[in-house]
């Protein structure tokens, strides 16, 4: 077989194949875009949320088609929005008229829906998206707004049904209080009445003891005069300096306690508060020195009360062997430390010598 044969055979293969996939386009699936006869109009909104290419488009409940392009209206004369274009199947006769409206659900679907026209014609259209003329069309209310006002409306409703609720309750109270206040009344009544009988009374009284009450009078006022006699002007001013030495004492004693505050803030304060004052400070120190002895005190103690023999520390206060053992430990480091300062004294001779002549080192290993 030669290559013209095999070239042959590729290329009806292919051919084949084209025709085959064509026909299965043709027959399971739509046909292409470029092969539908479709007409194109452009709707103006003045907003279009959530609007975007392949959005149905829908007359009656029906598809007719769809969107095809979304693009801001920068038409010079014209109000600012949105141009989308439509995409309208040539089979579906659309009557002249028809506006566009955008619809939205409350879940946030869109659709395009196009109300019935009352033209005779068909809507006009254009060949291509560029050639589409220009329609207004109208925008839904929003469900989702809509179900927001009800429920604004219903919150307003439930506060006046409060009100109303409060305001009866309100009169209920005042119809009890008309109760009560027709009891105070009669009460008033007859307290009224009770005041003046024991006025009536106390006239009477007045009138049958008026010696007794002038005599009374007249011994108050001697009293009076005898005491003004007695508190001569020597008197009321010695009366007056120790009232005044009374109250700077009293302001002496204010200013101290003030001044005593945060000392008394301090010792009266919790355990972890930090003092401010000198004596604070030293009172905490004092708790704290306490704090260790009552520790070490406990260590000391058995809980008989008495001394522990066991622990470390007893046993460093009763045992000689301790003792004995810390001795000979501080006789060897003293002769330690006398051997190492023989050293060190022969060592800052070696120095010295070196110092003053460091051809010492270079003779001495020539020397040997």
């Amino acid at each position: 077989m030669n290559e013209r044969v095999m070239q042959f055979r590729l290329g009806m293969f292919v051919i084949v194949a084209g025709l085959v996939l064509t026909m299965l386009v043709v027959w399971f699936g739509e046909s292409p875009q470029l092969l539908r006869d479709r007409g194109f109009v452009k709707v103006h909104f003045a907003e279009a949320p959530d609007v975007f290419t392949g959005v149905s488009v829908r007359k009656s409940g029906i598809h007719v088609g769809e969107v095809v392009a979304v693009d801001f209206d920068d038409r010079p004369g014209q109000p600012d929005g949105v141009l989308i274009t439509l995409a309208i199947e040539g089979r579906y006769k659309i009557r002249e008229g028809s506006i566009p409206r955008l619809n939205r659900s409350i879940i946030g679907d869109v659709s395009i829906d196009l109300l019935p026209g009352d033209g005779e014609g068909p809507l006009p259209t254009g060949p291509t998206p560029a050639d589409a003329p220009v329609i207004e069309g109208q925008t839904a209310v929003d469900p989702s707004k809509t179900l927001a006002t009800a429920t604004e409306v219903l919150e307003n409703a439930g506060d006046i049904l409060k009100t109303i609720q409060d305001a009866a309750s309100g009169l209920a109270r005042i119809s009890k209080l008309a109760g009560r206040l027709e009891g105070f009344l009669a009460t008033w009544e007859q307290t009224g009445k009770d005041i003046s009988n024991v006025s009536v009374q106390a006239g009477a009284f007045i009138d049958d003891n008026q010696a007794t009450v002038k005599s009374v009078i007249a011994e108050i006022e001697v009293a009076v005069k005898q005491l003004n006699a007695t508190l001569d002007p020597d008197t009321r001013d010695s009366l007056k300096t120790a009232i005044a030495k009374l109250a700077t004492t009293a302001g002496r004693v204010e200013s101290a306690v003030a001044d005593a505050s945060p000392l008394l803030k301090d010792l009266g304060g919790a355990v972890g508060r930090q003092p401010t004052t000198d004596v604070g400070q030293a009172a905490r120190r004092l708790n704290r020195v306490v704090s260790d002895l009552e520790l070490l005190t406990n260590t000391l103690r058995d809980e008989r009360g008495g001394l522990n023999s066991s622990g470390t520390i007893q046993r460093l206060l009763t045992q000689t062997e301790l003792y004995d053992n810390a001795n000979a430990a501080s006789v060897s480091a003293n002769q330690a430390l006398a051997q190492l300062r023989g050293a060190l004294n022969a060592f800052r001779d070696f120095a010295e010598k070196v110092a003053r002549d460091p051809g010492l080192i270079s003779r001495g290993a020539l020397g040997r």
